[in-house]
């Protein structure tokens, strides 16, 4: 009898974003014995030691830069080695970039590639150009917007686009600690507010820290009682321009003592469990917007800018609001109107959390891929 087909997974960073919490659910909990998963991160990290944790074989290949091409040549070499080391006979690739490593590779060793395209693809991406001309037997899309987008990008190719919504562990969400819980909010002076309203992500434009900080100052005028917190650092070993504007405009607006930074956490459960509700202000268009899902898991209500998968993840007027991207009058209209009506707020955040276990469970994520998976071998 066969034992479990041994894939490869490869992974072009080292902390967590939402990608990354993905690709952690799925390398968790696959049928062992059906799939027996191994890791590669082309950059080391907190989030490797994560994967290390819960016990997945992994290696980490350094990478120096795309262009640098003895690097580059080196890399796939060692990648090829990996595969033919595990007995590798899938690949998986997060990214594009992820894709122009883990991708070349496996069609250098002649195994097939899935390419997971987190992102939203863009015709000016030279990335995305590149990447999708390396063969992969399957695109997967998180979302249908950016399966839309993959397709106005680069036509509607021969390699088949899939659509798997990407899933969180909800009785995870469901279930704060709540000795982390008194601990955050002591470190963090959280009772010194009536109400909380969170933004949780990395720091960076595009994630509309900067339109959440406006918002507040217009909620801060009719609401002295709501406090603001936000969770999430730039990428480490980077400059980060933005979260030192972030800052600056705190003491610009005059925000001092209400707004809170608590850096990058892993205890997020409880950070949701000390808020009322969710903020997601990208302002430009995202693949999913996997912290909508937390927020809904934990039974907050969200309210996200009306721009990318975000769509199809909120039911404005039954699990939260969407809003206008951009526009700052609009978003605190939305969270001045939740933190106003209580049994408003409580109901929304009991459709989100029926709404994320129905649709976006982690376990109803993995059984698709699953299906991906078998189809591929079956067909090898």
């Amino acid at each position: 009898m066969a034992g479990p087909s041994p894939i490869a997974f490869v992974l072009p960073v080292g902390e967590r974003g939402g990608a990354e919490s993905v690709f952690f659910e799925i390398l968790r909990r696959l049928d062992r014995g059906r799939f027996a998963p191994v890791a590669i991160f082309l950059r080391d990290g907190p989030f490797v030691r994560e994967v290390e944790e819960v016990g997945i074989p992994l290696h980490v290949q350094p990478i120096t830069r795309l262009s640098d091409p003895f690097n580059y040549g080196r890399t796939i070499r060692a990648l090829r080695q990996r595969f033919a080391q595990w007995g590798a006979q899938l690949v998986v690739s997060s990214h594009g970039y992820g894709h122009l490593y883990g991708g070349v590779a496996a069609w250098w060793a002649r195994i097939p590639a899935i390419w997971w395209q987190h992102g939203i693809a863009s015709s000016r991406h030279l990335l995305d150009h590149m990447a999708v001309c390396v063969p992969a037997r399957v695109v997967v899309a998180s979302s249908h917007s950016a399966a839309e987008a993959h397709r106005r990008a680069f036509g509607f190719a021969r390699t088949p686009l899939r659509v798997i919504h990407p899933g969180v562990d909800v009785d995870w969400f469901r279930s704060p600690d709540p000795q982390r819980l008194a601990r955050l909010r002591e470190e963090l002076r959280l009772e010194r507010f009536r109400y909380l309203v969170s933004a949780i992500g990395r720091l960076e434009p595009g994630k509309g820290q900067d339109l959440f900080l406006r918002a507040a100052r217009l909620v801060s005028e009719r609401r002295p009682d709501v406090g603001f917190l936000i969770v999430g650092e730039g990428m480490s070993g980077t400059r980060s321009r933005y979260a030192s504007a972030l800052r600056a405009m705190v003491v610009a607006l005059d925000l001092g003592g209400r707004v809170v930074f608590a850096g990058f956490r892993r205890e997020i459960p409880e950070v949701l469990a000390a808020s009322d509700l969710l903020v997601h202000a990208a302002t430009r268009p995202e693949s999913f917007g996997l912290v909508l899902c937390e927020a809904m898991a934990a039974g907050r209500p969200v309210i996200a800018t009306d721009i990318g998968g975000a769509r199809e993840v909120v039911v404005p007027g039954e699990t939260g609001w969407l809003v206008p991207p951009g526009d700052p009058v609009a978003l605190a209209r939305a969270v001045l109107s939740l933190l106003g009506d209580v049994e408003r707020r409580r109901a929304m955040g009991q459709a989100a959390e029926r709404r994320a276990r129905t649709y976006f469970e982690a376990r109803r994520m993995v059984a698709q891929f699953e299906r991906v998976l078998d189809e591929l071998l079956l067909g090898s």
